[in-house]
């Protein structure tokens, strides 16, 4: 009878009414991002453990969001139909419930053209869902972009980790010299966060609202470190770190703070070898100016010369070559984002982690931040050799 027409309508109308309960339940996760679903017959399914406390207090204190990756996710049975376009209805409630738990009450706009309906040759039931997806997407984007200024944090977190403004680091490294230069096992975390407050407040960073979510950390050391971790300053393990609200932690999660970090830390350990072969340099200029002019003096000389112009390059460079083009074609990209996976920004990070030679398959980047450890231990006795002749 499949040539039958008025057949095959009959068979259709049955099959809608059928599944008119199944549909139900998926156009109230489409359009309202709520599961209605007494007898788990979607397939999304929910974990409902973490509703265990009030959600906006959950989630504020949640930087890897939680929420996002684990709160719903696909079951293992899809129905056929479905199953291309799975993905796009989980985000799209997802991108719902986000909104809701941020006080921004929104549904997809309900009208008899998006009643969803499986059978007929217009895949109707397919075009009502990218709808519905396109609109909750745009709707987040524009309030992660607008509501809790998306552009300003990840300007900010291009001041202090990627060292855009680094005034108040060059202040900080001086007052808190002492406490830095302590064992990693004796440095007390309270005492550097006021001194970081303080250098944030006496200089250029204090005119950006957001300095307060600056914290600073000391990173555990290595086992596999070739050093003894006892011999290891705060110097070598110092970073900060940015507190993250939701929803801004979907796009800022604990990997991307993560990557932001690394850099930071290769970037303050350039200027900090930097710092101390300038100071070298000013101390062999004193003794060249003492007419103390010895093999020795000449080729320490030479070579704290030498080192000082490969730094000042290496810094230029992962500074104007590497991060900062990266960054505008970040800023541009976001400025046209129109979906929540447009806004992630993993790209941007992923480019510079490899343009700062730091995702290079046969190095491993703890080894590379333990070299330039070991180059900042090489230059001090740098600068203490020509005083010693």
């Amino acid at each position: 009878m499949a040539g039958d027409n008025s057949v095959r309508s009959l068979f259709e109308k049955w099959t809608e009414c059928a599944s008119n309960a199944y549909l139900s339940i998926l156009e109230r996760w489409v359009y309202e991002g709520i599961i209605d679903d007494p007898c788990g017959e979607i397939f999304i399914a929910e974990n409902r453990l973490l509703k265990s406390s009030p959600a906006q207090e959950r989630l504020s204190q949640d930087s890897t969001a939680e929420y996002w990756s684990q709160r719903y996710s696909l079951k293992e049975t899809i129905p056929g139909f479905l199953a291309n376009i799975a993905a796009t209805i989980l985000t799209t409630g997802k991108y719902l419930n986000v909104m809701r738990e941020c006080g921004h009450n929104v549904q997809v706009p309900i009208s008899k053209r998006s009643k969803l309906t499986i059978f007929g040759s217009n895949h109707h039931y397919l075009e009502c869902i990218k709808a519905a997806h396109e609109f909750a997407s745009t709707e987040l984007v524009n309030l992660i972009k607008d509501k809790y200024d998306l552009i300003g944090r990840l300007r900010s977190l291009k001041h202090y980790l990627l060292l855009d403004q680094g005034d108040f680091l060059v202040h900080f490294v001086d007052i808190a010299r002492e406490e830095l230069n302590k064992k990693v096992n004796e440095i007390s975390v309270e005492k550097l966060q006021p001194l970081l407050d303080l250098a944030l407040r006496t200089t250029a960073a204090a005119a950006d609202p957001r300095h307060e979510d600056l914290t600073c950390c000391v990173k555990d050391s290595d086992s596999n470190s070739i050093e003894d971790p006892v011999s290891i300053t705060g110097l070598e393990t110092f970073s900060l770190s940015y507190k993250v609200q939701w929803p801004l932690s979907i796009v800022v999660s604990k990997k991307a703070l993560s990557k932001y970090q690394l850099i930071f830390r290769f970037l303050f350990h350039c200027k900090h070898v930097e710092r101390q072969l300038c100071g070298a340099w000013q101390m062999h200029q004193g003794i060249q100016s003492m007419n103390c002019n010895g093999t020795a003096i000449r080729r320490s000389s030479l070579l704290c010369r030498s080192m000082l112009k490969f730094i000042s390059s290496l810094l230029h460079f992962l500074t104007f070559e590497v991060l900062e083009p990266n960054w505008h074609v970040m800023h541009d990209r976001l400025q046209s984002a129109r979906s929540v996976d447009e806004v992630i920004h993993d790209f941007f990070l992923d480019k510079c982690l490899r343009g700062c030679l730091l995702l290079l398959p046969d190095v491993d980047v703890a080894n590379k931040i333990d070299q330039i450890t070991t180059m900042v231990g090489v230059l001090s006795s740098v600068m203490s050799f020509p005083s010693d002749l």
